[in-house]
């Protein structure tokens, strides 16, 4: 910073000094050279003491920003519907974590018209109750579908989803007076799940190049607008260990490996056991492990994965009739995932589906009382309120 100061040459003229000027006054302006340049040379230490000074708490709050990820690892994810009663809920379990899922289409069902309320109601209610939030973007209305595929519109693309993620995240980044969002999310599952009815058409739908562009758009929007927010890519859902990776791997190798802060997937497999792999689709262990090995050979490694969502249903209300399971069972992979997240090492947080959502067969509170599941997964966070 400034200039450096110019080189004293060693002599004045071919001649020497005692030559030029005889010898006392020659040394006597010699020294005096040397005391102004030693001078210049303190007062220049001393600017550059006071300007690093400065710089001290920017550099701080560059490292805040980087690790802003705070509060436990659970949580549960929560559509639509969260309310005192999913705090007190929370609270319970001793999470402090929701992932709020409201679609797009219902923020701004026009271009430039928006409806905050619902989502201002969540933002409060867990800013109040020291939740921590996080908000995938998701379910774009239909005059931001601008990605074709399958001759449908069906996905936003990267300028839509920009748009939207910096209007978000300028509004919930707790500097103009509607809270703060901790993390997004680039969407929900709708870029990794499509399906027609036709398998080759559907996969076709399912490629990362619909999503990278998308990803690198609205992380830089969102970091923008919220510096200190975390932004995770969307999730990973179809559970098949070729096409997971496929997928990862063409996110690093066209460079979009930088603009997510975790990378992220869901883990459904119906009533199978998440500990067992059955031909293609992985146990749990194996799906982080074959995310994690990508980004390692990408150097990539200490990044965090994120499980959004995951949950097995003791009913059919709103779920699979062939899925079900007993609500044993249940608890049972509940305890088994959140044991093999701790001990991953990788994973950050795990987030279930669902609670405080009257009798969905997913959710772990019912009409008539909370499940197993519930109070299993209550005495396990006792026991490892935080992982190592």
């Amino acid at each position: 910073m400034g200039r450096r100061p110019g080189k004293i040459p060693r002599q004045l003229s071919s001649s020497g000094i005692g030559v030029m000027m005889g010898g006392y006054k020659s040394l006597s302006g010699f020294k005096n050279i040397k005391i102004r340049v030693l001078l210049g040379l303190f007062a220049l230490g001393i600017v550059a003491l006071l300007v690093f000074s400065l710089l001290i708490p920017h550099l701080k709050e560059q490292q805040t920003i980087n690790t802003a990820d705070t509060g436990g690892p659970y949580g549960f994810t929560v559509l639509t519907n969260f309310r005192q009663e999913t705090v007190e809920d929370l609270k319970q379990l001793h999470m402090n974590w929701v992932r709020y899922q409201l679609n797009w289409v219902n923020i701004e069902p026009e271009p430039g018209h928006y409806n905050w309320q619902l989502l201002d109601n969540a933002v409060a209610l867990a800013n109040a109750n020291g939740i921590h939030i996080t908000f995938p973007l998701q379910g774009a209305p239909p005059w931001a579908q601008s990605q074709v595929c399958a001759h449908r519109h069906f996905l936003p693309g990267a300028d839509e989803m920009a748009a939207f993620a910096n209007t978000v995240a300028l509004r919930y980044n707790n500097q103009n007076g509607h809270g703060y969002i901790d993390s997004y999310e680039v969407g929900n599952e709708e870029f990794d799940s499509l399906w027609t009815g036709d398998w080759n058409e559907s996969l076709s739908c399912r490629k990362p190049t619909f999503y990278g562009p998308v990803l690198k758009a609205a992380y830089v929007a969102i970091k923008t607008a919220s510096p200190r927010a975390i932004v995770g890519m969307g999730a990973l859902w179809w559970v098949n260990t070729p096409h997971v990776h496929e997928y990862m791997n063409w996110l690093y190798q066209n460079q979009y490996g930088s603009y997510f802060d975790f990378a992220n997937f869901h883990y459904y497999t119906c009533n199978d056991d998440p500990a067992v792999t059955k031909g293609d689709r992985p146990s749990f262990n194996e799906e982080w492990q074959t995310i994690h090995s990508i980004m390692a050979q990408h150097n990539d490694g200490s990044k965090p994965i994120w499980v959004t969502e995951l949950g097995w249903n003791t009913t059919a209300v709103a779920q699979d009739p062939h899925c079900v399971v007993t609500p044993q069972v249940q608890s049972q992979f509940i305890i088994d995932t959140a044991s093999a997240a701790m001990n991953s090492h990788i994973i950050r947080h795990i987030f279930w589906y669902t609670i405080d959502r009257e009798n969905d067969g997913m959710s772990l509170t019912q009409p008539a009382g909370k499940l197993p599941g519930f109070y299993a997964l209550q005495d396990f966070i006792r026991q490892h309120p935080q992982w190592p």
